[in-house]
């Protein structure tokens, strides 16, 4: 890290500081207190780690983006599934729409 950025503990700070942002947008349940909390202590705990981790946010973006695009991916797939499951559907619901027909032809007649 540069000299001139923060120390482990000032980080930790700053970053309880954005999570209590977002926790301030919940409920003020003791579930989400409780959350917010522990989320705290291990901030504070693993400072070091988290601080020296910051270098890999690059690595992290490219992940999120892989993500994304398998994400994009995998709903094409699903609509295109889709599709073809209610083109079949279709197919089906006018093949017995015909026997109906036929059916009560051969009835009618009788």
């Amino acid at each position: 890290m540069p000299r001139d950025s923060p120390s482990n503990t000032e980080y930790a700070h700053k970053i309880i500081g954005s999570l209590k942002l977002l926790f301030k947008g919940l409920p003020p349940t003791l579930p989400y207190i409780s959350i917010f909390k522990k989320y705290a202590e291990y901030i504070l705990n693993q400072r070091s780690a988290i601080y020296h981790a910051t270098g890999l946010l690059p690595i992290l973006s490219a992940l999120v983006v892989i993500q994304v695009e398998r994400d994009l991916h995998h709903a094409h797939s699903l609509t295109e599934m889709r599709n073809q499951y209610n083109c079949e559907l279709n197919k089906l619901r006018e093949e017995m729409d015909q026997l109906r027909r036929e059916l009560k032809n051969l009835t009618s007649h009788d």
